[in-house]
C-alpha cells in the first residue's frame, strides 16, 4: 500500500522529495509521486480568488492508483474551507484524501518553509488515519489558526496521538 502525493501548481521537486522522506519516516508507508493534468478549474472561487478545499477533496476521491492507501494533494494556491477565511490544509477524517496548500506557508527561509509544509502534511494525513485535533499545542495535531500556531508546534505527534496513529496503522495492515 502506498501514500500517493499529487501536485497542482508550481511545487519544487526538492520539496516533494523532502515530503516523501518525511511521510515514509512518520507513517512508515512508501510514497509515490504523481502529477495530475487537471488544473482544478472547477474548484476555484472567482469571488474569493481562492480554491475550495472540499472540491479538491471531492476530485481526489475520483482518482485511483494501484495499491492506494491515502492520497495527498499539494497545491501552490491559496485555499479555504467552508466557515474559514483560509486553511493550510484539509482532509477527510478516516478517509483517504487530504490536501495541503503551500501558499500561506511560504518563507524565504527554505528550512522554515519545508518544516511548515511537513507539519501540515503530517497533520492532514493524521486526520485521514482518524486523528482529531489535539489540545497539546506542541503536537502536530494541534489546530493551526495562524502561521504562528504552525511555527509553534512540532512536526511530531504527542504520546497520545502517536498511540492512536499506531493503532490505526496496525488495523490497516492486518
Amino acid at each position: 500500500m502506498y501514500i500517493y502525493l499529487v501536485t497542482f501548481g508550481n511545487i519544487e521537486k526538492r520539496l516533494l522529495f523532502g515530503i516523501a522522506k518525511n511521510v515514509k519516516e512518520t507513517f512508515g508507508f512508501e510514497v509515490r509521486l504523481s502529477s495530475v493534468a487537471s488544473p482544478l478549474k472547477h474548484a476555484y472561487d472567482h469571488e474569493r480568488k481562492q480554491y475550495v478545499g472540499e472540491k479538491i477533496l471531492d476530485y481526489l476521491s475520483t482518482l485511483n492508483y494501484p495499491e492506494l492507501l491515502k492520497i495527498l494533494a499539494l497545491i501552490s494556491w491559496d485555499m479555504y474551507a467552508e466557515g474559514f477565511n483560509f486553511v493550510f490544509g484539509l482532509a477527510k477524517i478516516q478517509g483517504r484524501e487530504a490536501v495541503v496548500s503551500t501558499f500561506r506557508l511560504f518563507s524565504r527561509d527554505e528550512r522554515l518553509f519545508f518544516e511548515r509544509v511537513f507539519k501540515e502534511v503530517n497533520h492532514e494525513l493524521g486526520h485521514t488515519f482518524g486523528l482529531g485535533h489535539c489540545p497539546d499545542r506542541r503536537c502536530v495535531m494541534s489546530f493551526s489558526n495562524s502561521i504562528d500556531d504552525t511555527d509553534h508546534k512540532s512536526k511530531n505527534f504527542c504520546t497520545s496521538c502517536k498511540t492512536k496513529l499506531k493503532t490505526a496503522i496496525a488495523e490497516l495492515t492486518f
